[in-house]
């Protein structure tokens, strides 16, 4: 019996057969033997069952009298009679409105956020970027302007406050 060191992996490039690592052949291999499941699933009638909504046929559809009969869902149908069957409720126009609203104000509150920053000093609008919109830490803003990091702390409190204030006015 081959033990793991023994394995020797293979695949084949331009019709030749290529030694490879396990983690290459792994990697190679798992895209096309997933397309392989997905194929086989798409071959199996989808029926409905009183339990489960729809399930897929365990026998061979070869053989099936339902599926030579072309009666049988293929599993590939999107209409919207089967997604309601098998369980989805499209979103109601009403449901599409509010989302489109929502996402427009939170556009709105975006720019206005960008305009409220723009009142800061430079100082401020540098620390805010910094540690929101860059992701530093305030040991890295310290570092970068030579202060401690505890008054890096309470510049960026300061900055909010005024932000928020300019927030409230407007």
């Amino acid at each position: 019996m081959e033990t793991k060191e023994q394995k020797q992996f293979y695949v084949i490039v331009n019709g030749q057969r290529v030694e490879v690592t396990e983690e290459v052949y792994r990697a190679y291999v798992r895209p096309v033997r997933t397309q392989q499941r997905a194929e086989r699933r798409n071959w199996r009638c989808v029926l409905k069952a009183e339990k489960y909504g729809l399930v897929r046929c365990k026998k061979d559809c070869s053989k099936c009298p339902y599926a030579m009969q072309g009666n049988a869902p293929t599993g590939n149908e999107t209409s919207l009679e089967t997604l309601r069957e098998s369980g989805y409720d499209a979103p109601s126009l009403l449901d599409m409105e509010s989302d489109l609203i929502d996402r427009e104000e939170r556009v709105e509150r975006v720019e206005r956020l960008h305009e409220a920053i723009k009142q800061l000093n430079e100082r401020q609008q540098y620390l805010i970027a910094e540690f929101y919109f860059n992701g530093k830490t305030h040991t890295e803003i310290s570092r970068a302007l030579g202060i401690d990091r505890t008054s890096v702390t309470k510049a960026i409190a300061r900055a909010l406050a005024a932000l928020k204030k300019i927030l409230q006015k407007n």
